[in-house]
């Protein structure tokens, strides 16, 4: 069980734009990402970290 549940991907569609790149590749959004939404400039810096 998660400490801070995750968000829906619909919260920041800024964020959801760019974890398709998640979804290309792993072929979901990790939790992780959906949790950091919470923080939406950790959230956008992880992705592009990631990329």
């Amino acid at each position: 069980m998660a400490l801070v549940t995750p968000l829906s991907p619909e919260h920041d569609l800024e964020t959801k734009e760019l974890a398709e790149f998640f979804n290309e590749t792993l072929g979901f959004c990790p939790n992780s990402v959906l949790t950091m939404q919470r923080r939406p400039a950790i959230s956008k810096a992880f992705i592009n970290l990631s990329k």
